[in-house]
């Protein structure tokens, strides 16, 4: 039996984005021969709930396959993925900037950017929104009007989760008074009044210490009025509302809805079929080595990686690895292929867009009309397969 993964062990890591961890196996079970390669993986700051998964993740491949992974991190979203597109990294568990590089959106709007071939690995839900203290008399969004409501400082596509969120209880960014702060100062910036709300993943050594220390309370997104939700598809492409409990803070059999969307691990279309299949191969086989390790670890379950909202392509040999685990769809077929026809439009108009339009001050906003009135409508997928909420390993 392997033996557990302490929460010492899951915070040790690095201060900056130029650091690395080196995460040793702790596993006395048997080691595969897979030590051709030392593999590089981006994503958030320590001590997120995104980090301790992912650490504890790769501390269980590193100790039963051999494969050496560090973890290189960042709090902003071209930090944790410029290491991919780079080559530092092999792969990046990125928040939404995944998606905004694959079209080449906001801060990818640009020379040295624009739509880059990323593709999805492996897709845990996990469930993220707005967080306040309860003596702040705040009991719904409604209630954040003229309040300090954070503006996350290069975090473009959690900004637009937080508008989107305040868009579901009828308000607007002129409704509240926004607070510059990083996503890793949020936890502070509450406890002193600096913010009012923070947006964090609901699971996490940090938000559990603030829960411990003040009463909390997770703001409801629920309810039966699609009209609330009418502006998510624009803002937030690959959220849905998605009802979680043992949230940080949550008593014992409370729950509540809130974005409920994968921070996947993600790579390059130009990663080695073999690779990513071994990867996805021992993601699956030591489940059960690693659920436990953190309160969210579950998610990495096979049977609850998110297949939909489909909003990037799946690398070639994670979908040959779900059409053997009878988890692939024509619907989710039709929809990949869908995605790889547009990438292959946008990567072809890209260079001539940029020559013309790239000095425009109006350049990003430009190539998203471009791409409305040019590319066709991605298919809706009818067929998705039953996610469970248990997660086991087949």
């Amino acid at each position: 039996m392997p033996r557990p993964i302490s929460r010492r062990s899951l915070l040790m890591g690095m201060s900056s984005v130029s650091a690395l961890a080196m995460l040793s196996g702790c596993s006395s079970g048997p080691r595969a021969t897979d030590r051709t390669q030392q593999l590089v993986w981006s994503t958030y700051s320590v001590g997120t709930g995104t980090y301790n998964d992912l650490a504890a993740v790769a501390n269980t491949l590193t100790g039963r396959t051999g494969r050496q992974i560090r973890l290189m991190t960042s709090d902003t979203g071209i930090g944790r993925l410029a290491p991919l597109i780079n080559g530092t990294a092999q792969y990046s568990r990125a928040g939404d900037e995944y998606y905004y590089a694959f079209e080449g959106n906001d801060e990818f709007t640009s020379e040295n950017w624009g739509p880059q071939p990323v593709r999805l690995v492996w897709t845990p839900p996990g469930n993220y929104g707005v967080l306040v203290r309860k003596d702040s008399g705040i009991e719904k969004v409604e209630d954040l009007k003229g309040k300090k409501y954070p503006r996350l400082v290069a975090s473009t596509s959690m900004n637009r989760k937080l508008e989107g969120i305040l868009n579901y209880g009828g308000l607007t960014g002129s409704d509240v008074e926004l607070v510059d702060i990083s996503y890793g100062g949020q936890i502070e910036g509450l406890k002193t009044g600096q913010i009012d709300a923070l947006y964090q993943n609901v699971v996490g050594a940090n938000i559990e210490e603030l829960a411990s220390q003040y009463p909390v309370h997770w703001l409801d997104l629920g309810g039966n009025d699609e009209s609330k939700y009418e502006t998510w598809e624009e803002l937030a492409p690959m959220v849905r509302p998605g009802q979680f409990s043992n949230g940080a803070g949550q008593a014992d059999g409370e729950s509540a809805v809130n974005m409920q969307y994968t921070i996947p691990l993600t790579t390059l279309a130009e990663r080695p079929n073999d690779e990513v299949t071994r990867l996805v191969t021992a993601l699956d086989e030591n489940f059960e080595y690693y659920k436990d390790a953190t309160p969210d670890a579950k998610s990495f379950g096979f049977e609850r990686i998110l297949l939909e909202p489909l909003v990037v392509p799946f690398h070639d040999a994670m979908v040959e690895f779900l059409k053997e685990k009878n988890r692939w769809t024509p619907g989710l077929q039709r929809r990949n292929d869908a995605l790889l026809e547009r990438e292959r439009l946008m990567m072809d108009e890209w260079p001539g867009f940029w020559e013309e339009n790239g000095k425009n001050d109006n350049v990003r906003s430009m190539w998203v009309d471009w791409k409305r009135d040019n590319l066709p409508t991605l298919p809706p997928i009818n067929d998705v397969p039953e996610q469970s909420e248990n997660g086991g390993a087949a």
